[in-house]
């Protein structure tokens, strides 16, 4: 799924055009839920794709008392065209604060060198920090402009609601071994009130709510006129959940259902 530089260029135009014309909408209210989606291959292509592949992610994210904290673990069952089946497990553990200014990460992922990755990233006035603190003690800067992962959602949203159809960002996740920061191209569609496919989608905390499908592609910071090193793809709801989800890695692509989710009561702050 690429873009030619004449497509990116009319959609940042057309982005920009609507984007003065109209006013910066509030801050999105993203909701606590915890959602499980159920995934299966979809498509291959090429020796270096799977013969079968299925899995499972399950996500919970907190929206409580001026932070955000995200849990996520995703468990793939992988069968090569040659070769024995192949079990991989990845979890990543985050906490932001609501200004922005504060990210910690932990990260483990089995099937590969299986190290878990742990560290913190703090915005300062003109850069942002990064320290790791395993397994390796590391320090990196980066550009303070580098968004974390709850602030790209918020961007998205708030890029949705003005009728941009393009978002470019930079953001750092501390996924895998924690350094990376990704050039992510975000490409927005028209809103949707329709009945959505997805099993748990009908919960009553998602009905009358706008969703737009939005497709994310990760470049490697530093990387030209190449490939994504994937596409993410789904409908992303005003309140932040997210739907009919597409993990497109080039030889294959995986796609996953809601198949639950659950909305835990607000917590109580003291302030």
């Amino acid at each position: 799924m690429r873009l030619t530089a004449r497509l990116l260029l009319g959609l940042m135009a057309c982005g920009a055009a609507q984007t003065a014309a109209r006013a910066e909408p509030p801050p999105p209210s993203l909701a606590s839920h915890r959602a499980l989606y159920q995934l299966r291959m979809a498509d291959a292509t090429g020796t270096k794709a799977p013969a079968a592949a299925d899995g499972m992610i399950s996500y919970r994210f907190s929206s409580d008392c001026d932070f955000y904290a995200q849990t996520l673990r995703q468990a793939i069952d992988m069968q090569p065209q040659e070769g024995a089946r192949q079990v991989s497990e990845s979890r990543i553990s985050t906490y932001e604060d609501g200004r922005g200014q504060d990210f910690r990460f932990a990260t483990n992922e089995t099937g590969s060198r299986g190290e878990e990755v742990e560290g913190r990233a703090q915005r300062g006035k003109d850069a942002l920090a990064i320290a790791l603190s395993s397994p390796h003690p590391q320090k990196m800067s980066a550009d303070s402009t580098v968004l974390f992962p709850t602030q790209h959602i918020a961007q998205l949203i708030q890029s949705a609601e003005r009728g941009d159809k393009i978002l470019l960002a930079r953001v750092f996740d501390g996924s895998a071994d924690g350094r990376k920061i990704f050039n992510v191209t975000a490409v927005i569609g028209a809103p949707r009130r329709t009945a959505d496919s997805d099993h748990a989608a009908a919960a009553p905390q998602l009905r009358g709510l706008r969703r737009w499908p939005v497709a994310l592609s990760y470049f490697a910071e530093g990387a030209r006129d190449s490939l994504p090193d994937y596409v993410l793809s789904y409908d992303l709801y005003e309140n932040g959940v997210s739907t009919n989800l597409r993990l497109d890695y080039g030889d294959y692509a995986l796609v996953g259902e809601l198949e639950r989710i659950e909305f835990p009561p607000p917590a109580r702050c003291h302030k």
